[in-house]
């Protein structure tokens, strides 16, 4: 009888026939060494249907950065910061900013984590990879995301480590974390992390002060600021059990977080306060599951719970009005009013948020797998303000609602050369807010139901070039804080209405290796068409959220990474996309601004890095590194490009920084120092209107690293 035996190795299958048992029999050599080689988690996610970059955040973890410092620096993305650190900022992805795009830490969205918890507080040594995906977002993320989302991944596999770094800076600026686990060998693990951040902010700007008798603003002169503080803490702690029988990961944690941030400008640096600041504090119970082969082979269910305990508070009660030296004057007439409000305000607001995902995937065989994820978000806020005049819009709870659910078929070739994803999603919101303007007090609600699809393919023309293309019809709704407002400068809006995208993505990726040179490459194109854009206007120092028909953007992005001998590394990347206003007619009549190009965004950007590592360089487990980078901002227009004559347009202008490190590690990377400058030549920068950012700055950063 014809017999064969099927071998499995390196992934290939290799039949081999009876004959050759024979052979193999007979001799008497021995297999010394057997190297089985898989895909890196890293290399796994850039190989997936979808348009995503995947950064290795563990060569980052002896920098300075956080992680919006270090998105800053990747193709599509711009994180525009007010100033320095705990500043507001936008964060913008292919043309979508603000809530249109989704954050999530391992899989857990971030929506109701509180503004202690935001991407400019993590460090970046939390984080093991960073996955940012563009346009179509994956099923098991489960959101509403407009254009894309990105993903926090922690590092899940080390049993037992300790992370702890602490670096200072200019501006008297602090910065500490530490990042631990143990897991027994009977499977209980507990994990421990934290971290602390403080900055006086105190800079260096340019400002005109105006002259006390005529009101006539002069030359500029450099001032520091005085009233911009920040801190924000967070400790959490999670315990469990990992690889039983009953579940692969059952982890039950709790965080603490805060921050206080005293706030100097409002939209712009005309108006100075001295005593405005706003506080959060959040309490956040979780609970984190994950099975595979559940009760069937192929089958595994992941799931994720939490509910958030967010009481944040603005004040604004101060009679004083405040030049940039510091000094200041007792108000006289207008004594109701706040240093930035129109009414002194001690707003306090409790937010209880909820939010229950499930995922359940399925792997019927090589080809095929099935999956359906459904998400559940729950948004509470009430407030009060004991000094108000008219009435607030918390004095009756605010709340929002969320379902939505995924489903999506893959299909893939048994060698991954080909693989395609489609999947439909449903979106479900129901809203209960309240109009309180000029002195009413409406309760209103809203409710909307939409309906989403989309397909996702890659093909490998070559094994070092890859093609993907995808698209998706997709919607966002609102969420709380542009619906509710914050009680101060941010306005509620009670009647927005959820906006939809049509997606697309085209794009080339490639990887070859020479020996010891490695060259990684990718050039994507990308379309969105949306409808109801919901974006933020300011009207001098107040904002607010608003619908905006119709939007289109298209643009193209590309980068380049060069490594020779895991020593040298070169980096390169820019963005351009044009963001355009399409509505024909506004109220009936035709629109100025229409092909307008959208104010207050950047269009063209890029950033590059270098960096060169001398092994050995004074003792054998050692390791030197020097670094530079840079970022690049053409200008663009505050609004809209029809208004006004060319010399009468307020410009954000071109910004060009550059950055420079080194860091010398010890005994394989157990003991790590780090020294870095930022904005080298001391550019003076505005990611924002008026709003100057920091100058040249320095910090050096400590690092203790032990793993088992």
């Amino acid at each position: 009888m014809n017999k064969s035996v099927l071998l499995v190795l390196l992934g290939s299958s290799i039949v081999v026939p009876a004959m050759a048992q024979d052979t193999l029999k007979t001799t008497h050599k021995q297999l010394k060494q057997v190297v089985v080689t898989g895909k890196s988690d890293l290399r796994a996610t850039k190989e997936q249907a979808y348009t995503v970059t995947t950064i290795d955040a563990t060569r980052l973890h002896n920098t300075t950065r956080d992680i919006n410092q270090v998105l800053n620096r990747t193709t599509g993305v711009k994180v525009r910061e007010e100033g320095g650190l705990g500043s507001n900022y936008s964060f913008s992805l292919n043309g979508f900013t603000g809530k249109q795009v989704k954050f999530f830490l391992d899989g857990m969205p971030m929506d109701n984590f509180g503004s202690s918890l935001s991407l400019n507080n993590l460090p970046v040594n939390m984080a093991e990879r960073i996955e940012v995906y563009k346009g179509v977002v994956p099923v098991f993320l489960g959101s509403d995301a407009l254009g894309g989302a990105v993903n926090v991944v922690t590092n899940q596999k080390i049993k037992k480590y300790l992370d702890a770094s602490y670096s200072y800076g200019s501006f008297n600026t602090h910065r500490a974390s530490i990042n631990s686990r143990y897991t027994t060998g009977k499977g209980f693990t507990i994990n421990l992390n934290g971290f602390y951040n403080y900055s006086d902010n105190n800079y260096r700007i340019d400002v005109q002060i105006p002259d006390p008798q005529t009101g006539i603003y002069g030359n500029s002169i450099k001032i520091k600021r005085f009233h911009d503080a920040y801190h924000s803490s967070m400790g959490q702690v999670e315990a469990g059990f990992v690889n039983k029988k009953f579940a692969d990961k059952l982890l039950f944690g709790l965080i603490v977080s805060e921050n206080r941030k005293e706030v100097q400008t409002g939209m712009n640096m005309d108006l100075v306060s001295g005593q405005v600041f706003n506080t959060s504090q959040s309490l956040i119970p979780t609970f984190k599951y994950k099975k595979e082969n559940f009760f069937l082979p192929g089958l595994t269910v992941t799931a994720n719970a939490n509910m958030s305990f967010v009481r944040s508070g603005i004040t604004d009660t101060s009679s004083r009005l405040y030049d940039w030296f510091g000094n200041y004057t007792v108000k006289t007439f207008g004594s109701n009013s706040g240093e930035i409000s129109y009414y002194k305000t001690k707003f306090r607001f409790n937010d209880r948020n909820a939010l229950a995902s499930v995922n359940l995937s399925y792997e019927l065989n090589r080809n095929h797998s099935f999956s359906i994820n459904h998400n559940y978000t729950y948004a509470r806020r009430k407030g009060n303000d004991p000094i108000a005049i008219d009435p607030i819009p918390f004095d009756i709870p605010n709340t929002l609602s969320k379902n939505i659910t995924g489903l999506a078929y893959k299909y893939s070739t048994i060698n991954n050369r080909f693989s395609a994803t489609v999947f439909a999603k449903q979106f479900n919101m129901n809203a209960s807010t309240v109009d309180a303007e000029w002195g009413t007090h409406v309760s209103m609600t809203s409710n909307h139901n939409k309906t989403g699809y989309g397909v996702a393919a890659m093909y490998y023309i070559f094994p070092f070039a890859q093609v993907k293309a995808s698209y998706e019809s997709t919607w966002r709704l609102p969420e709380g804080e542009e619906m509710f407002g914050n009680g101060l400068l941010l306005k509620n809006n009670p009647y927005l209405k959820p906006e939809h995208s049509h997606n697309i993505n085209v794009g080339l990726s490639l990887m070859k290796t020479f020996n010891n040179h490695k060259l990684e490459g990718e050039i994507n194109y990308l379309y969105r068409k949306a409808g109801d854009f919901i974006r933020l206007e300011s009207d001098g120092q107040i904002s607010r959220y608003s619908n905006l028909d119709s939007v289109r953007t298209s643009g193209v992005e590309w980068s380049v990474r060069y490594t020779y001998n895991d020593a040298l590394t070169l980096e390169v990347n820019s963005t351009y996309q044009n963001t355009l206003n399409i509505k024909t007619y506004d109220k009936g009549i035709p629109n100025y601004t229409y092909w307008d190009r959208l104010p207050n965004m950047p269009y063209l950007f890029g950033s590059f890095d270098a960096g060169y590592k001398i092994k050995k360089a004074f003792y054998v487990q050692d390791a030197l590194t020097f670094g530079i980078g840079g970022n690049f901002v053409e200008q663009f227009y505050l609004f809209w490009p029809s208004q006004g004559s060319a010399g009468t347009k307020f410009i954000i202008p071109r910004q060009f920084t550059q950055d420079v490190s080194i860091t010398y590690s010890l005994q394989n990377g157990r003991y790590n120092m780090a020294a870095a400058c930022t904005n080298l030549s001391n550019a003076k920068l505005y990611d924002n209107f008026k709003l100057q950012k920091p100058g040249r700055a320095f910090s050096v950063k400590l690092r203790y690293f032990f793993h088992n």
